[in-house]
């Protein structure tokens, strides 16, 4: 397979990269040679200095949905108390997408703080009915201390 160099030579078009960067502060794309994010001047070698548990809440607004999910089971699975008011606001932002909500709600559950029932109360009113109802099967859950294999749903 010919290289980069070779390709331009030959008139193909180079291989680019695939990889698509963000600012960890407002989520701008950004190149990645950047050291600074040109949309909120963000420095962006200052996120290497941030803790893992800081960088997975933040990553809770990434534009690609799935980081988002994922960034909420794990801060569920590691029973993030830093994660509720974060959390909080994603409940009360007027998200839609039932995936993003279901892994809060799951996350939620999974972190022991008396505030994990006034934010699963607080979704019961939630505009998504799925969500609602996930949060009513969550506070049923809870209130019969029914054990978590019983309803992770094999979530992670």
């Amino acid at each position: 397979m010919a290289d980069v160099d070779d390709r331009e030579k030959n008139g193909s078009a180079p291989v680019k990269n695939m990889l698509t960067y963000y600012c960890p502060n407002c989520w701008e794309m950004v190149a990645a040679e950047d050291e600074k994010c040109p949309k909120c001047g963000f420095f962006l070698k200052n996120f290497d200095e941030t803790d893992y548990e800081e960088k997975l809440i933040a990553a809770l607004h990434h534009p690609v949905s799935e980081r988002r999910i994922m960034a909420a089971e794990v801060l569920g699975n590691r029973g993030s108390r830093r994660a509720l008011p974060e959390f909080k606001k994603i409940l009360s932002s007027g998200e839609m997408n039932y995936y993003i909500l279901r892994s809060v709600l799951m996350a939620i559950m999974k972190i022991e703080d008396p505030e994990r029932e006034k934010l699963l109360r607080q979704a019961l009113v939630h505009p998504s009915d799925l969500a609602a109802g996930l949060a009513k099967e969550l506070l049923g859950k809870l209130s019969s201390k029914a054990n978590m294999d019983q309803w992770d749903r094999q979530t992670g």
